[in-house]
C-alpha cells in the first residue's frame, strides 16, 4: 500500500532521528513530523505561521535554495535565533517543487542518513507533483470562471453564481476589485508572477474564508474582496495588507519592479465585479502615469482625475478636449513649452511658484506662456480654456502622447497604457 505525504515524512524524520520540515519552493509550510526535542526560534515560528518569515526567507536569499540539487549544510544565524541545518531539495524530473528541513546543530547527519534523505525527497516529489496536477486542473476551472466574471461576457452572471455556490464568496455581501500592477524600472517586460503567488497566498491566510478571490498573471494580479457596505473599513485595512506583503514578496525575491495598486468602487454583486474590476484597472494607470497620486489609488478618491482616465480609456475615439494642441504634442520640439504649461495649470497660475519648480527666470516662463498662448490659439486668462487645457494635458499623459521629460527621469513608471 502507498504510504501517505505524512507518513512518508514521519518515517523519514525516525530514521534520520530528527524532526522534518516539508516546505514548498515559496517556503510555505506543508507538512512536518512529529517534534520529541528542543527546536529553535525560527522552526517554530514557520510552524506557527505557515511559513517563514521575511528576515528569514531573506537570509536564506543568499544560498541560492531555487537552484539547488543536493543537500546543502547551512550555518546557524545567532541573530535570527537559527541553528544549523540541513536543506534538502525535492524534486520531480528536475523541477524543484520544495525543500525539506533537519535541524543539525551539531553537525551529525551522517552521510547515509542524507542519502535517506534523498530517497524521501524523491518519494514525496511524486507526492507533490501528483497534488500539483490535481490542483492544477481545479485552478485552471477557478481561472477560466474568473475570467468569464471579469469580462464584459453575458456569462458573467453564471460565473457568480457558480463561484457564490461553491463558496468563494458570501451572496450577501458586495464585491470591490484590486489590480496590483508591475511596473518596470529598467527594462520593457515585469515578471512578478512568483511574488504576486507568494503574497497572495500570505494574504489569504490573515482573512477568513470566503472573503477574496484571485487572479494571478505574468505582471499583474487581480483580487476581489468581499464588502459588506460601501464605507466598510475593513476594505482599506486589506488593501494595505496586501500591499505590505506584496512589496516585501517582491523584495525578497530580488525583483527590481515598482508596484502600483488600483482599487475600484463597491458593487452589490459578485455579477458586477467587471464594473469594479475595470475601475482599478484605470486606477492602476493612474497611479502609474499621473503624478501627485501615489501608488495606491481607489477610484472614489479620483475626484476630477476620473473624467482624464475614462477619457484615456476611449482609446482612438478620445475625443480632442483642446484642437489647439494637437500639433504641439507631435512636435518635440514643443515639449519645453508643453512642461511650463502642465507645472503653470497644476499650481493654478501661480507664476512665482511656476517660475521656482522650473528653475526659470520670471521674463522666460511669460515668455514660454505668451509662445504657447500663439501657437495654440488660446488665451490662458480664460477659465474654460485652462480646464481644457489642463484636461488635455493629462490625457496625453495616459495615453503616452505626452511625456515630460523630468517625470520620465525621476519615475519608474513607463508610459505605455494598460487602460482597460
Amino acid at each position: 500500500m502507498e504510504l501517505s505525504m505524512q507518513q512518508i515524512l514521519e518515517s523519514l524524520a525516525q530514521r534520520v532521528g530528527r524532526p522534518a520540515v516539508l516546505e514548498d519552493r515559496f517556503m510555505r509550510l506543508i507538512a512536518f513530523s512529529s517534534h520529541d526535542r528542543p527546536i529553535d526560534d525560527v522552526r517554530e515560528d514557520s510552524i506557527l505561521r505557515r511559513h517563514a518569515s521575511a528576515e528569514v526567507r531573506g537570509w536564506l536569499k543568499r544560498f541560492a535554495l531555487p537552484n539547488l540539487r543536493r543537500p546543502l549544510r547551512l550555518p546557524a544565524n545567532p541573530e535570527l535565533h537559527m541553528l544549523a541545518r540541513v536543506c534538502v531539495p525535492v524534486l520531480y524530473r528536475g523541477k524543484l517543487l520544495g525543500h525539506l528541513w533537519f535541524v543539525d546543530a551539531d553537525g551529525s547527519m551522517s552521510d547515509a542518513d542524507l542519502d535517506a534523505c534523498l530517497q524521501g525527497a524523491a518519494e514525496l516529489g511524486e507526492w507533490l507533483h501528483r497534488e500539483s496536477v490535481a490542483s492544477l486542473f481545479s485552478s485552471a476551472r477557478l481561472a477560466d470562471t474568473m475570467h468569464m466574471l471579469l469580462s464584459s461576457s453575458p456569462m458573467s452572471a453564471q460565473a457568480a453564481r457558480s463561484l457564490i455556490d461553491a463558496g468563494y464568496l458570501p451572496a450577501r455581501d458586495g464585491v470591490v476589485a484590486v489590480v496590483l500592477q508591475g511596473v518596470p524600472r529598467r527594462t520593457s517586460a515585469v515578471d512578478i508572477e512568483d511574488a504576486l503567488a507568494q503574497s497572495v497566498a500570505d494574504f489569504r491566510r490573515v482573512v477568513r474564508s470566503g472573503q477574496a478571490l484571485d487572479l494571478i498573471n505574468r505582471d499583474h494580479a487581480v483580487l476581489l474582496l468581499s464588502c459588506a457596505g460601501d464605507h466598510d473599513i475593513y476594505v482599506d485595512e486589506r488593501v494595505e495588507t496586501l500591499v505590505d506583503l506584496t512589496r516585501s514578496a517582491l523584495v525578497v525575491g530580488g525583483s527590481d519592479a515598482a508596484l502600483v495598486v488600483g482599487v475600484g468602487s463597491r458593487r452589490g454583486a459578485l455579477e458586477e465585479a467587471y464594473a469594479s474590476f475595470r475601475e482599478a484597472r484605470m486606477s492602476a494607470d493612474a497611479a502609474r502615469l499621473l503624478p501627485g497620486l501615489g501608488d495606491v489609488v481607489y477610484w472614489s478618491r479620483l475626484g476630477i482625475h476620473q473624467i482624464v482616465v475614462k477619457l484615456a480609456s476611449l482609446g482612438e475615439e478620445v475625443p480632442t478636449v483642446h484642437p489647439g494642441l494637437g500639433h504641439l504634442l507631435d512636435d518635440p520640439d514643443a515639449l519645453p513649452l508643453l512642461e511650463t504649461l502642465e507645472t503653470y495649470l497644476d499650481v493654478a497660475g501661480n507664476a512665482q511658484l511656476t517660475a521656482e519648480r522650473l528653475n526659470l527666470h520670471r521674463t522666460s516662463l511669460y515668455y514660454r506662456l505668451q509662445r504657447l498662448e500663439q501657437l495654440a490659439h488660446t488665451n490662458l486668462k480664460s477659465g474654460a480654456e485652462r480646464l481644457a487645457l489642463h484636461l488635455s494635458l493629462k490625457v496625453a499623459r495616459m495615453t503616452g502622447q505626452y511625456a515630460p521629460r523630468q517625470a520620465a527621469a525621476d519615475s519608474p513608471h513607463d508610459h505605455q497604457s494598460f487602460v482597460a
